[in-house]
């Protein structure tokens, strides 16, 4: 639309290794049958780049979904954890330098020295609105917390931290005392199981949770989390936050931001959804057997 073409540097990282996080690779490129030379140019988030031909319009970088959700969410602080309940579901810690653990991703924070370290799963809406397909409708709320069976939510591989697309869905443990409501809460909290595995494997300590992203409107999905992981759950206000942070990197093009730091004052927290504690107990003894059931082996 300006004459040249530019991408963000989030966009330019998930081609890793043809551009290894300081600029493109020569020798990844050439790997592909491509040089340096044809690749765009990439620039920070929020940047103006340029105006659309023939218009005073500002063309601005600016990110991928989940970044644009985490400029404006508020987890900046070590031992922030943030959780994107999307169709993917994504969860990064917080941590004040980097490490590098098998299975984990760990990329740089849009906070300035902060890294994050965590990853993307299938176990978000993919998996849920799967189940609400195939399952009779009922109310997890209802559900007795000692007659829950265990989902294994892989029904299209896993991605971290096994990075295994042949990875399968199971259900453990299903009786005759089971119902549908029963059977739905088991899916919401294999969603919950996997944001606590992938705090733990990380090693970092979690001292608060942030969820954001269109299932933070799902209650049974958040009151899961909440009980899967024994923590509160704060929910953001705008549950569109990528949307949010894409109206804020463009407000940063066309001048009216200074920084990516400025958009902490758009973080704002609707409520705290509080773990129950009668379900504490039994979620702790399901979560032990997913553990088991998925298996330790990592990629």
């Amino acid at each position: 639309m300006a004459g040249e073409p530019v991408i963000d540097f989030a966009t330019a990282v998930t081609g890793l290794p043809l551009f290894d996080w300081s600029g493109w690779n020569p020798a990844a490129c050439a790997d592909c049958g491509a040089s340096v030379a044809q690749t765009p140019r990439v620039e920070t988030f929020g940047s103006a780049i340029g105006q659309v031909h023939g218009t005073d319009a500002v063309l601005g970088t600016g990110a991928i979904d989940a970044v644009c959700e985490q400029i404006v969410a508020g987890a900046d602080h070590d031992g922030d954890v943030l959780v994107l309940c999307g169709t993917t579901l994504i969860v990064w810690t917080t941590i004040a330098e980097p490490r590098h653990l098998p299975g984990l991703w760990t990329i740089p924070h849009t906070a300035a020295g902060k890294s994050q370290i965590g990853g993307a799963s299938n176990a978000g809406g993919l998996f849920l609105g799967w189940v609400d397909r195939v399952v009779a409708p009922g109310d997890p709320a209802a559900a007795d917390p000692r007659r829950v069976p265990v989902w294994l939510p892989y029904i299209r591989g896993e991605r971290t931290p096994f990075h295994d697309p042949d990875r399968r869905a199971l259900l453990d443990g299903l009786d005759l005392t089971q119902d549908p409501a029963s059977v739905r809460r088991a899916a919401f909290e294999a969603s919950g199981f996997v944001v606590r595995r992938l705090i733990e494997l990380s090693g970092a300590p979690a001292l608060r949770l942030v969820a954001s992203g269109g299932g933070t409107r799902v209650q049974p999905w958040l009151q899961a989390i909440a009980e899967a992981t024994g923590r509160p759950v704060q929910v953001a206000r705008v549950a569109e936050g990528a949307a949010l942070g894409a109206a804020f990197l463009g407000r940063m093009a066309a001048g009216l931001e200074s920084s990516i730091t400025d958009a902490a004052r758009w973080a704002s927290i609707e409520r705290a959804v509080e773990p129950r504690p009668e379900w504490i107990g039994p979620t702790k003894e399901r979560y032990r057997r997913f553990l088991e059931l998925s298996g330790s082996k990592l990629a």
